[in-house]
């Protein structure tokens, strides 16, 4: 016979009472907080599923599968009953309707989470051109500056669009001066070339924040759920062991203090009974002391 895989019905009401008690855990809240708070909700929910009579055992991350199955075929169904409702057209219509668990379902997920929120438009990812379109209009003049003598400044109009792409030749310097030849222990002067451009019209400065990815040693940290269930089932044991040490301590003092008492009471019961023999010896001398008195006492009244 082969083993059940399928969760029985108790285990499904358990599961969607522990998530109408604390919400839909499945998705938690934002932060590391979060996170943690829900991975506890999920060992304990795990704990309280596998120990039902007769289920299924599974893990957190089965059970996480479970409840996203259920979820999801619910949302389709409600989704087709609400589509059919609102259709057009003549004649009875026949749908399924919600089950109880059903019903629990979409009130715990709401119902917000499957039609979406009303009056909000859904809108895509906005695609950033990799380029920026370059327009006729849009000429730009270079500014070329070379130091000389006279500090004159040199207009040169833009290329064309085909040689946009490439550099530039370096600018022959103009001087009114006449060219003198430089001497040996002297070096030549530096030129120095500042390029500036002027746009018609203003480009876009459109700026996009990259998204922050988190580092691989850090989605990487922690064990794998199998471990992490090992290691919290270790935990639980372990303090059950100490509960029950704890418990029969308690219960090893509690009978040594009854048998201490059940002594005293013995000793005192011993001490009584050697009081009340000490109290019939005494009884019995005074009986022998006072017989030959009274039978004095006797013949002397005859």
């Amino acid at each position: 016979m082969e083993p059940r895989q399928c969760a029985s019905r108790e285990q499904f009401s358990i599961m969607i009472e522990f998530m109408e008690r604390h919400g839909d855990i499945l998705r938690p809240h934002p932060g590391v907080q979060g996170r943690l708070k829900s991975d506890q909700m999920w060992k304990e929910v795990t704990v309280l599923l596998n120990s039902v009579g007769g289920g299924v055992q599974k893990s957190a991350d089965k059970w996480k599968k479970v409840w996203a199955d259920l979820k999801t075929k619910t949302k389709k169904k409600y989704l087709n009953i609400r589509n059919k409702s609102q259709g057009t057209g003549g004649g009875p219509r026949r749908c399924p309707a919600l089950t109880m668990f059903e019903e629990r379902v979409v009130a715990v997920i709401g119902t917000h989470a499957i039609t979406g929120q009303p009056g909000i438009q859904e809108q895509g990812f906005i695609r950033q051109p990799s380029e920026v379109p370059f327009e006729p209009s849009q000429r730009e003049d270079i500014h070329v500056e070379v130091p000389s003598s006279q500090n004159t400044t040199s207009r040169v109009p833009s290329p064309p669009d085909t040689l946009r792409g490439i550099s530039p030749p370096p600018p022959v310097p103009t001087s009114s001066s006449p060219r003198r030849t430089p001497s040996p222990p002297r070096s030549p002067p530096v030129q120095t070339q500042h390029f500036s451009r002027t746009t018609s019209t203003p480009r876009s400065t459109t700026t996009t924040t990259p998204r922050r990815s988190l580092p691989r040693a850090r989605r990487n940290k922690g064990l794998n759920p199998f471990d992490r269930a090992a290691s919290e089932f270790v935990a639980i044991e372990k303090r059950r062991l100490e509960n029950e040490m704890a418990k029969e301590k308690l219960l090893h003092e509690r009978e040594m203090e009854r048998l201490r008492l059940e002594a005293q009471r013995i000793e005192l019961s011993r001490q009584q009974n050697t009081l009340l023999q000490e109290l019939a010896v005494i009884g019995m001398n005074i009986i022998k002391c006072l017989t030959p008195q009274q039978l004095d006492s006797g013949f002397i009244n005859e």
